[in-house]
């Protein structure tokens, strides 16, 4: 398909081919540029998505990350680090509740990107708005996205989490040490910063960070699949905690 016939999907599939998770890139029998319209922004978005592609920074902090989560999932999903964890000296009451906000924080952000079939159900109130279908969709994915980014990486980032997992690297366990070295890693630094202070919006690609170093491109099914393990680090550090009395 010709960038002619597909000005933006051409692009895209080129994005997505670096960034993306297997099979998120558009099919080339889909034609993106009729399916999006003169939906807003979209011909900037094409701008951002070349900037991130020749930004050699970017693609190392991303190529980084992707690793050390693919050597972490086998990790996680053997109950390895639920089992170090849980070796650590147990919470307090009060850091125990936070531990608790933030999984059920982060299972709310979660809900409001509800699927039918595999497709995004739009919030009610996203029905009346006078905006092309494309980009509301874009709107709930993402924002759902940055909710969850934000309660893994800005509120649990420090305090009762990090305080366990610093433990457990200090008394060199593997998995601990593996999670501590992603939540340091640059491309989630970066993205931490970047929640931390709005340096961020959205785009046909997904979310778009903002910072000294250039511009970071996070697509919504990666970014969901480190949501996922951020999420799986937080419940089992819950699971980990016994506190003396719990009031709920």
């Amino acid at each position: 398909m010709s960038d002619n016939l597909d000005p933006i999907g051409d692009p895209l599939r080129n994005f997505y081919a670096f960034y993306g998770a297997p099979g998120e890139r558009p099919s080339s029998d889909d034609n993106v540029s009729q399916l999006v319209g003169n939906a807003l922004g979209s011909q900037h978005d094409l701008v951002l998505l070349e900037r991130a592609l020749k930004d050699d920074c970017s693609r190392k902090d991303f190529l980084t990350c992707r690793t050390i989560v693919e050597e972490l999932a086998n990790r996680l999903t053997d109950d390895e680090f639920l089992r170090e964890i849980s070796g650590v000296p147990s919470t307090s009451n009060a850091e125990f509740e936070r531990l608790l906000n933030g999984v059920l924080w982060f299972s709310l952000a979660a809900s409001l990107d509800k699927r039918v079939g595999g497709m995004p159900k739009l919030p009610p109130e996203f029905e009346a708005l006078n905006l092309h279908f494309s980009l509301k969709v874009r709107m709930a994915v993402v924002g759902s996205l940055v909710r969850r980014l934000y309660v893994a990486l800005v509120y649990m980032r420090e305090g009762t989490l990090n305080n366990l997992i610093m433990r457990g690297a200090k008394a060199h366990k593997p998995c601990c040490a593996q999670v501590q070295k992603l939540l340091n890693s640059d491309y989630v630094r970066r993205l931490r910063n970047a929640l931390s202070h709005g340096c961020f919006s959205t785009s046909i690609a997904g979310l778009t960070l903002h910072d000294d170093h250039g511009v970071l491109v996070g697509t919504p099914r990666f970014l969901n699949g480190l949501c996922t393990w951020l999420n799986l680090i937080q419940l089992q550090a819950l699971a980990a905690s016994s506190p003396r009395e719990t009031v709920m």
